[in-house]
């Protein structure tokens, strides 16, 4: 009898202590009142813009406005390619943004890039201000993940709009969303969409 009552125990206390670590995908801002605008941007389907606006709801619980359509900026294009500046796209973005909406999130199947170190024009997945009004985010380097595509997208657009409401890069949990792609799709195979607690503990501050 002993032993199965310090088995029971055991077990208790194991599973409070792992209760951190376990990804989960509920709201980590039930009561975020705040809106999303989303820009459609050159040939993104509409069943991704449906996806993402239930992405975003479900896990931060904003409310989501969908914009009408619209092509890229010639302004944001770098001369000679199909490649786009993403850090001109946010600025770009912010005057897009309609008043009464707390941030703008831009959709596209177009390469953006940032600058990186030495390297003016290094490929990203999307970029977002940290905090701020305006996130990018890009499908053109997913596409290679097949079935996997929709999951990443969604994961690297979360991980924007977590900049944009304040949450930096985190090394605390393999699986936590905001961790840095540092340019590669492998950080992305072992992300979960979920938030380490630490970063939990950040959100519920801003």
């Amino acid at each position: 009898m002993k032993r199965c009552y310090y088995l029971i125990i055991f077990f208790i206390l194991l599973s409070c202590g792992s209760d951190q670590t376990k990804p989960t995908n509920s709201k980590v801002k039930p009561n975020d009142s705040s809106v999303t605008a989303i820009l459609p941007l050159g040939q993104i389907e509409n069943r991704q813009i449906l996806l993402l606006s239930r992405e975003l709801t479900s896990f931060y619980g904003m409310k989501i406005l969908v914009l009408p359509k619209k092509q890229m900026p010639e302004s944001c294009l770098l001369k000679n390619t199909e490649r786009y500046d993403a850090s001109a796209m946010l600025q770009w973005l912010k005057k897009q943004k309609p008043t009464h909406c707390d941030r703008i999130l831009g959709i596209t199947t177009y390469d953006v890039y940032t600058q990186k170190g030495k390297y003016p024009h290094w490929g990203v997945f999307g970029l977002g201000y940290n905090p701020g009004e305006a996130c990018i985010v890009s499908d053109h380097r997913l596409k290679q993940f097949a079935n996997r595509r929709d999951t990443f997208l969604t994961l690297v657009t979360l991980h924007e709009i977590g900049h944009n409401l304040g949450l930096p890069h985190c090394d605390k949990h393999a699986s936590c969303l905001m961790n840095d792609a540092k340019g590669t799709a492998k950080t992305l195979f072992a992300e979960k969409k979920w938030l380490c607690s630490n970063c939990r503990k950040l959100l519920q501050k801003s």
